[in-house]
């Protein structure tokens, strides 16, 4: 069975009005398809995550700067920018700047950040602006009012 979108019905019977996977289909069980597409999705989260990036030939590996690779994570030159502009004034993109109890690249209060690679910190830091500010421009912006982020 077919919808409008081409989509079969089972696959569609998850997604609430804002086409978001809220909700469950009507056995309370969620349809296979489904599970695949999420453990798709996550596979290949993983496997983007740990694949070194190569410069040339595939002999050498080219190793990402910090910018870098917050730049292939946010793939804003607008959001990049602002985050640029946050971290050179918190840390100079430095993963062993400490603060007083602020710790790493993006200078946040977490021990887990003392002992973080330089790219969990930087997932840590775009996780954090992305709670608190929505984005590392609003995180900009707060930071030239504040002094801090």
């Amino acid at each position: 069975m077919k919808t409008t979108c081409g989509l079969s019905r089972a696959f569609t019977n998850g997604f609430d009005k804002a086409g978001t996977l809220s909700t469950q289909n009507p056995s309370r069980v969620q349809s296979d398809p489904l599970r695949r597409v999420g453990r798709s999705v996550l596979v290949a989260i993983g496997i983007s995550l740990f694949t070194p990036a190569y410069a040339g030939s595939p002999d050498v590996v080219k190793q990402l700067t910090p910018q870098e690779y917050a730049a292939t994570l946010l793939e804003d030159e607008q959001q990049m920018n602002c985050l640029d502009k946050l971290y050179t004034k918190e840390s100079n993109w430095r993963s062993d700047a400490v603060n007083g109890s602020h710790y790493g690249i993006p200078q946040g209060r977490s021990d887990y950040l003392k002992t973080a690679t330089t790219e969990q910190q930087i997932m840590w830091g775009l996780a954090y602006i992305d709670n608190r500010y929505g984005s590392p421009c609003a995180a900009w912006s707060f930071f030239q009012r504040h002094n801090y982020h």
